[in-house]
């Protein structure tokens, strides 16, 4: 039994006339009755009264008919299921983004952007840090992430698109004497006492402000370490020092702080969106104009 034999059989039910029904199916009649003489046979029962006047259903035919139907719809369900897939409409799209990412302008644009264009599309965040983000894709935990780092990552299996650019700014209270300084640059903050991401967190812009340091030859004198960034802005604010952050975070409004850019070369950080190299599906590709839309968008 194939699935040609239960669509002859089906169109067949539904005309009663070989000769209509084989003119539906683009059929001569000889191979419509073959096909249900074979389905006859494979099942053991007859299907069909066939007299020289008029074809009827037996009753194990119409109980046939049924199930054949279901199938049929079930198969058909099945093909557009997977067509909506391909095309990017339905299927799950697992994305992972930075705690900070998730504070940018663009991010929940995106997301309800997404989700009120592709309704059949099951979207799952993961909060994942910018180290675990590229083992994730790597793993094929994720399919999308939204990662920080100061340059593009050398990986061959994974392929970046550039977002945005995101200049360093040092987060202080309104009052700290640094305010007062221009430019601000790196070695005016010396070793001022500095509010950081722990290194261990995989924060992308913690191996960056080390290197700026290193290479005026300092070393940031880190006296507090804290996972979040709004965590690490409200302890700048409070006085205990200052805090190096993407610009970006200035959208973190607590009392008393203060924001001012760095004016050292290089001390910028990107917005990166990662994917698996080679195999770029239809909803990666949808979710990246999305973002990409969204950032120009904002641009202008």
């Amino acid at each position: 039994m194939d699935i040609r034999q239960l669509r002859y059989f089906s169109v067949l039910c539904e005309e009663l006339h070989f000769r209509r029904a084989a003119e539906r199916l683009n059929i001569t009649q000889a191979p419509l009755s073959l096909a249900i003489q074979s389905l006859e046979r494979d099942l053991g029962a007859q299907l069909f009264h066939r007299t020289q006047r008029r074809v009827s259903l037996t009753a194990v035919g119409d109980a046939f008919r049924i199930h054949a139907n279901a199938i049929l719809a079930q198969i058909e369900r099945a093909v557009d299921d997977v067509q909506e897939m391909v095309s990017g409409e339905a299927g799950q799209l697992r994305i992972g983004f930075t705690a900070a990412s998730a504070l940018l302008f663009f991010f929940p644009q995106i997301v309800r952007k997404f989700r009120t264009r592709f309704p059949r599309v099951k979207l799952t965040l993961h909060e994942l840090t910018s180290q675990e983000q590229v083992a994730a894709l790597a793993d094929r935990t994720i399919d999308i992430g939204l990662l920080r780092t100061h340059s593009f990552p050398n990986r061959s299996d994974i392929s970046f698109t550039h977002l945005v650019e995101d200049p360093l700014v040092v987060a202080m209270h309104a009052d700290h004497s640094l305010n007062r300084v221009e430019p601000l640059t790196i070695e005016a903050l010396g070793d001022t006492p500095l509010i950081f991401y722990p290194k261990k967190s995989g924060v992308g812009i913690y191996d960056q402000v080390v290197q700026l340091f290193a290479q005026r030859g300092l070393t940031p004198n880190i006296v507090q370490e804290a996972q979040e960034s709004s965590t690490i802005i409200s302890l700048a604010a409070s006085g205990l020092g200052v805090a190096i952050v993407p610009a970006e975070l200035q959208c973190i409004k607590v009392p008393n702080i203060s924001f001012k850019p760095l004016a050292d070369d290089g001390a910028v950080t990107h917005l990166l969106l990662g994917c698996r190299a080679g195999e770029e599906s239809a909803l990666v590709a949808n979710f990246r104009r999305l973002a990409q839309a969204a950032v120009a968008a904002a641009a202008r």
